[in-house]
């Protein structure tokens, strides 16, 4: 508690972020609320800090006294502070949800190769080491984009993408197209972290990296599982056949 009985911001603010994680997490797509949002990363950006005022409220119930007595007798200078430290906890969660739901694509991909039963062995040998360049190069530029500071743009990460879609799915344009449609989707997130004005709760190209940083681990992971695991395996296959 501060001076005066009033809560901690920090403390304030880490309360109502984790009950609109829980929201956002376990609620979004509730029929019965008055919004219904397709994905947990749309609620999140509802309730994003610049509208922190308009839906604190929301999340406070009865038993929030100390809230909502805090509430009542501060000033803008001390709400200001409370926003602040909210806005530091929902960036956090964007970045690690973002370089999840990318890396989570990658990974997915890989996996479903190995799955596929209508590829031969030697055909998901051939898809998963094709797919291991492309996803060399694509830590190699992006370990290069950190190292320079500066991410890489929309158009840029949006290509690598392709270029993995038409390793893995160069036949089937059905999947190709709802895989780059889910790509598209993360990229209108990853390109409004780029926009200039972003500075209102973000620090555009610092958030961008720490997404590519993030990211780069799930590309890591994949290749380890690519080389170590699944290629192994399917070795193993071809030469008892």
């Amino acid at each position: 508690m501060l001076e005066g009985g009033k809560m901690n911001p920090d403390k304030i603010a880490k309360t109502i972020f984790d009950r609109v994680v829980d929201y956002c997490t376990n609620n979004y797509d509730n029929p019965h609320n008055t919004y219904v949002f397709s994905d947990p990363l749309d609620c999140m950006a509802y309730y994003a800090p610049n509208t922190l005022e308009a839906f604190l409220d929301n999340f406070l119930t009865n038993e929030d006294n100390d809230i909502i007595e805090t509430k009542k007798n501060s000033g803008w200078e001390f709400w200001d502070m409370v926003k602040s430290e909210y806005i530091k906890l929902w960036r956090k969660w964007v970045d690690e949800e973002l370089a999840y739901k990318l890396g989570h694509i990658l990974e997915s991909e890989a996996q479903r190769i190995m799955k596929d039963n209508e590829l031969d062995d030697s055909s998901k040998v051939r898809y998963l080491t094709e797919y291991a360049e492309v996803l060399n190069k694509f830590a190699d530029t992006i370990k290069q984009a950190l190292q320079n500071g500066e991410p890489l743009s929309v158009e840029n990460l949006y290509d690598w993408y392709k270029m993995l879609a038409d390793v893995t799915s160069p036949f089937n344009s059905d999947y190709r197209n709802e895989l780059l449609y889910k790509v598209l989707y993360l990229m209108d997130y990853y390109g409004y972290y780029g926009v200039s004005d972003y500075g209102a709760y973000g620090t555009g190209d610092t958030d961008l990296l720490q997404i590519l940083s993030l990211l780069l681990d799930y590309i890591n992971r994949t290749l380890y599982n690519i080389e170590n695991k699944y290629l192994p395996e399917l070795e193993v296959l071809t030469n008892s056949g």
